[in-house]
């Protein structure tokens, strides 16, 4: 019970930003980082996928033999299943808070706003058009040379190409001890990832880098870079995105053009129908192909399981929505069923739709 109530106390907890962000993040994280991703980098298989089989396993068999031992009273097996379930959320607990010592408590620092020069009023429809068409004219003049450069790199050949501008970038945003790069590893969860249109994850237990190995060639660049991101301390998906594209933006033409192929899509789909018309007009056929190849890729994943992953991994979002909407149409509609069910299935049909666009919508008229 006391290690339950510990992870309780730890979710719970109020825990000052600016404590969490210059004793954890930049200090304490980052060494116990710079010694364990260069271990488990080592290994050329990712070790999650071993020890989440072995937990898995383990959690099985201690119910399986807990209950073969029960009795065979209704009041004997209800007590051997309240304990397995005590001791199953003591396992959980004490995994929880080795993932807030580990990584989670990244999600406590400092927002990046806080730390740089960022000013929401200088954010408007005019600049975020300026910026979409900005990335288009980029796209169009990256293309024959980040194509033309060879073969795109392999995982395994991105912390030496892109390792150096991690570094930088780093250095730029005010470490004092860079992140380690960490190996880009293929996972067990690979064909889950593709059918949850999950790109790569983190495991904050090893501190290295899962990749889903479906991506595209021209994807690779930006997903390590995002993850790397992670690894370095950025836990919030927005701001890893921030700066997997500052790291991006410091390598060469074909980690550039990843970056700006991740951003122009992201751009212009907040653009109003006629302005996002216009900004994909001057796209050249190279890059319209390559969104294509991109649309089609995550047309693959399948909307239910994209959906159960989002409520996996995204809790945060979803509870914001919650709260913005009032708990729901299922809470305002409790006491009538029949509206219920009919709310439920109206959005169904909406998820369903918009599955249907939601890969051609990034890219509009391409």
């Amino acid at each position: 019970m006391s290690v339950i109530a510990a992870a309780v106390v730890a979710g719970l907890a109020p825990t000052p930003a600016p404590w969490v962000e210059h004793a954890y993040s930049r200090q304490w994280y980052l060494v116990w980082q710079n010694v364990v991703t260069p271990v488990s980098s080592l290994s050329g298989f990712s070790l999650l996928d071993p020890a989440a089989v072995i937990g898995v396993l383990g959690i099985g068999a201690g119910w399986w033999r807990g209950l073969r031992r029960a009795g065979a009273t209704w009041r004997e097996r209800t007590a051997a299943v309240a304990r397995l379930t005590l001791h199953t959320a003591a396992v959980a607990a004490a995994l929880y808070l080795v993932f807030l010592a580990m990584w989670g408590l990244n999600y406590r620092r400092e927002p990046l706003t806080a730390k740089l020069d960022y000013d929401a009023a200088r954010i408007s429809s005019a600049s975020l058009a300026s910026l979409a068409g900005e990335s288009v004219d980029r796209l169009n003049a990256l293309h024959a040379p980040a194509h033309g450069a060879g073969p795109w790199p392999a995982f395994e050949d991105l912390p030496e190409r892109l390792g150096p501008a991690f570094d930088r970038v780093q250095r730029r945003l005010g470490a004092g001890r860079p992140a380690a790069a960490g190996r880009p590893k293929a996972t067990l969860l690979t064909a889950y990832f593709r059918r949850a249109g999950i790109d790569g994850m983190l495991s904050p237990f090893s501190l290295e880098v899962l990749v889903n190995g479906t991506v595209l060639p021209f994807e690779r660049p930006f997903l390590v870079a995002h993850e790397w991101s992670h690894l370095a301390g950025y836990a919030n998906e927005s701001e890893a995105s921030f700066v997997g594209v500052l790291i991006c933006l410091a390598g060469g033409a074909q980690s550039r053009y990843s970056a700006w192929l991740y951003l122009s899509s992201q751009l212009v789909r907040h653009l109003p129908a006629d302005a996002r018309d216009r900004v994909w007009s001057g796209l050249a056929d190279g890059p319209r192909a390559d969104l294509r190849a991109l649309a089609a890729r995550r047309r693959q994943a399948v909307p239910v399981v994209r959906r159960s992953a989002n409520r996996v991994f995204e809790p945060r979002r979803s509870r914001n929505r919650q709260l913005r909407t009032g708990g729901g149409s299922a809470a305002r509609h409790r006491r009538n069923p029949r509206v219920a069910r009919a709310g439920r299935s109206d959005r169904r049909a909406r998820r369903r739709r918009a599955a249907s666009v939601a890969t051609t919508r990034d890219v509009a008229v391409i």
